[in-house]
């Protein structure tokens, strides 16, 4: 199993991470999209538990290792660029049975894949930065407007309150970027404890048959999720 993971993620997280993984690649791109998310896995790649695809303009670093690797993915439609229109377009997310993105954003490419899937659009155009799923029926989320989406879905799920999750360039992040499944395990790029949340949240994960582990003893960062591939 290998991890892509923001170059920028701090140390003690990746140096931990290194321990569950037979490889890391440490993401980072340049002058294709903006610097405080130049470096997410998730603004470049699309990633369920049966696909892998990937913008055609990600680093030739990233498709070097994925190829070097034998890790099987598709290549996108579309560029990953600067516009929200144009980093949106593989930040979204699909679990066995739904399909949540925002209207009209994602590559064509995901959107034939996704196409048996239930189709739930929400208010959020990075979509996989906002939500991530436990398993196919618990979400969690730290986005208002994509609550509002699940209570209407009647879709169970938790509400992380960004306030204090760590980002470059901006005054916080988002939960999405801040985690990533392996089989029963979840992973954090810090400590859910250090959060005003993180009590609540460790018990709606636990109650649900998932493990939790905290690469850092660190308020959460957000690097555009921890992507698990082999």
């Amino acid at each position: 199993m290998y991890a892509i993971i923001d170059q920028r993620s701090p140390e003690e997280v990746k140096n931990n991470l290194a321990k569950y993984v037979d490889d890391i690649f440490e993401f980072s791109s340049e002058n294709i999209t903006y610097n405080s998310i130049s470096g997410h896995p998730d603004i470049f790649m699309f990633q369920d538990s049966e696909k892998l695809i990937i913008a055609p303009n990600s680093p030739k670093t990233l498709l070097d290792f994925l190829d070097k690797k034998n890790v099987n993915y598709a290549l996108g439609i579309k560029n990953v660029g600067e516009s929200l229109e144009e980093s949106t377009r593989y930040n979204c997310y699909s679990t066995k049975d739904y399909f949540f993105c925002n209207k009209g954003k994602p590559d064509i490419s995901i959107q034939n894949y996704c196409v048996n899937k239930q189709l739930i659009y929400v208010p959020q155009s990075y979509v996989r930065c906002s939500m991530f799923g436990i398993n196919k029926q618990n979400m969690i989320t730290s986005d208002l407007g994509i609550v509002k989406t699940l209570e209407y879905n009647k879709i169970d799920y938790f509400y992380f309150d960004p306030s204090e999750i760590n980002i470059v360039d901006h005054k916080n992040g988002f939960f999405g970027g801040t985690i990533g499944k392996m089989m029963d395990k979840l992973f954090f790029l810090g400590n859910i404890l250090k959060h005003k949340d993180g009590r609540e949240l460790h018990k709606f994960i636990t109650n649900n048959q998932n493990e939790i582990i905290c690469l850092g003893n660190d308020y959460l960062y957000d690097g555009g999720g921890l992507f698990f591939v082999e």
